[in-house]
């Protein structure tokens, strides 16, 4: 399912495309009164001078930047023009908009099982039955919710593509929540929220840094993006531990369970003010700070250790102290400066690589690519839609629609599976409905953590958690308030100690902006903890 934090990857694609949209090459009319010299910083910091390839590699780059510029000039019919943008799919074309959204994602090969869920209840299948079918059936639905919202977000830009993502990027836990409310199944609308909230954490971010360690030595992202993430989801954490303390106290139970609630109402109020202020601090006040990593930053943790990296630190320190000490007995030789840099190669890109304090390797005859190609990141596409707003809005509709049959039917069921597999309702609702909501962006997650792309896997796992916890829980909240069903945010001491450890120890991974796999391997572990201890949770016991 996507979320917000996809929409603020786009804002970063805007330099990559200036870059790359460059056609002519501009030389400058007379050459620098001060010669440049040919060097660069690798991506750790060394001082690193351009051999004899690269000098060549850029006199040849000079030379066809030159002869760019002459055939522009002579014949201005070779100028580039700009691509036609593709025709957005509509209505019109029903067929199209069925094949770019069922072709979206492999996941989606699990519809063939919605039509079977819609007809298991009618055809009296067994609860067990239904509760599995249904359960598979709303894991393509969520993924097919999720592409719809984000094309219509697209469309509507990042303000209010945002406030979508807000209200169907957990559209599953949700429509679970408020199907569950209705019929009074308070205990499993609170710990299918608290789950979702350790599915995400926990499961996703676990699995994201454990898989993505495995290929990368070590993964970069954004810490002070990593620092919102954790001061909110301490902001949560509070919002649940105050109903607890409160009920701590020594008074009437008839007292304390009116003043939980009117506790509970009013600190969900709050909670939704607290998200849309941070909807807007991230999207307009203050979107730099929640910028991605750059990608060289990226790649030079993926690929060396840390302890090497110390090793040549010190390395460097002693062979430029030597270097100094040389330099004052022996003079260099005016032939060992490195050549100038010829006015055409400037213009042509190459100076880039030192701009941004990074070298490539020189390069061969099989590698094609130009010098300022290591300096350009690789997720700076800029992404377009492929539906029309009626499109989008009417798929919107239709997946919402399904998903709302099969989560009622899958609610229905649940009674009937408690008591034939003799589990309890709270490891249901903590472990079991999580999977259906959090599966097709786990899938996602992993997939981009692998990829090295660690700010936008977090944005999936801990900014999922945050929707959770300062939107949908108060909206249930507030909605229990209307429709008159006790819906609070007091959960049990034994969820509450759960969740706060779970934010604590999740804290202290994301908090310095670095992850391995053994963090990830950490988390993956703690959920399975939890889970057993749900597992074994007593049957005759609420959740609250």
């Amino acid at each position: 399912m996507p979320n917000i934090f996809n929409l603020l990857r786009r804002r970063g694609s805007t330099a990559g495309a200036s870059l790359q949209s460059s056609q002519v090459p501009f030389v400058p009319d007379t050459p620098p009164q001060h010669p440049v010299q040919l060097h660069s910083t690798d991506c750790h910091g060394s001082p690193r001078h351009w051999g004899p390839r690269a000098s060549t590699f850029a006199s040849g780059m000079a030379r066809r930047s030159s002869d760019n510029r002459r055939s522009l000039a002579t014949n201005p019919s070779t100028v580039p023009t700009e691509q036609p943008k593709a025709k957005l799919v509509g209505l019109n074309q029903p067929w199209q908009v069925i094949k770019l959204s069922v072709l979206s994602s492999w996941i989606n090969v699990l519809l063939l099982l919605v039509p079977v869920g819609i007809a298991s209840h009618p055809a009296k299948f067994p609860d067990v039955a239904i509760f599995i079918i249904n359960f598979f059936a709303i894991v393509p639905l969520a993924k097919m919710l999720g592409y719809a919202t984000e094309q219509l977000a697209l469309h509507l830009g990042e303000t209010l593509g945002g406030l979508l993502n807000a209200t169907f990027g957990n559209a599953v836990e949700l429509l679970v929540g408020i199907l569950a409310l209705v019929k009074g199944e308070i205990e499993i609308v609170q710990t299918s929220l608290v789950g979702s909230i350790l599915s995400n954490l926990l499961l996703v971010g676990g699995c994201c840094f454990f898989f993505g360690g495995i290929k990368n030595n070590e993964q970069v992202f954004n810490a002070h993006a990593a620092q919102s993430y954790g001061s909110l989801l301490a902001m949560a954490i509070l919002s649940t531990l105050l109903p607890a303390a409160y009920n701590s106290l020594n008074a009437k139970d008839a007292e304390l369970k009116s003043g939980t609630l009117t506790l509970s109402h009013v600190t969900a109020i709050f909670l939704l003010i607290i998200y849309i202020a941070y909807l807007f601090f991230q999207l307009k006040t203050h979107a730099n700070l929640f910028s991605a990593v750059p990608h060289a930053e990226r790649i030079a943790a993926a690929k060396r250790p840390a302890k090497a990296v110390e090793d040549e630190e010190k390395a460097a320190e002693t062979t430029q102290g030597v270097a100094t000490a040389v330099a004052t007995i022996v003079p260099t030789p005016a032939s060992a400066q490195p050549p100038p840099l010829d006015p055409a190669a400037i213009a042509s890109g190459e100076h880039i690589a030192e701009q941004a304090n990074i070298s490539c390797d020189p390069p061969t005859a099989q590698d094609n690519c130009a010098l300022d190609a290591c300096v350009i990141d690789d997720d700076c596409e800029e992404e377009s839609p492929e539906l029309t707003v009626v499109a989008s809005l009417a798929l919107l509709l239709i997946v919402t629609g399904l998903t709302g049959v099969c989560a009622e039917f899958l609610v229905d069921s649940i009674d009937g599976l408690t008591t034939k597999w003799n589990l309890s309702p709270s490891f249901v609702g903590m472990i079991l409905l999580p999977i259906v909501g959090n599966a097709a962006e786990h899938t996602t997650a992993v997939t981009v953590a692998i990829r090295n792309k660690m700010d936008l896997a977090l944005g999936v796992a801990v900014g999922s958690s945050i929707q959770i916890a300062l939107f949908v829980m108060p909206f249930l909240c507030i909605l229990g308030w209307i429709i008159g069903q006790p819906m609070t945010i007091y959960f049990s001491p034994f969820t509450t100690v759960v969740l706060f450890v779970t934010v604590l120890l999740v804290n202290y991974i994301i908090g310095d902006g670095r992850t391995n796999w053994l963090e990830g391997l950490v988390l993956i572990m703690a959920y399975a903890i939890i889970g057993v201890a749900y597992f074994l949770y007593p049957k005759d016991m609420g959740a609250s």
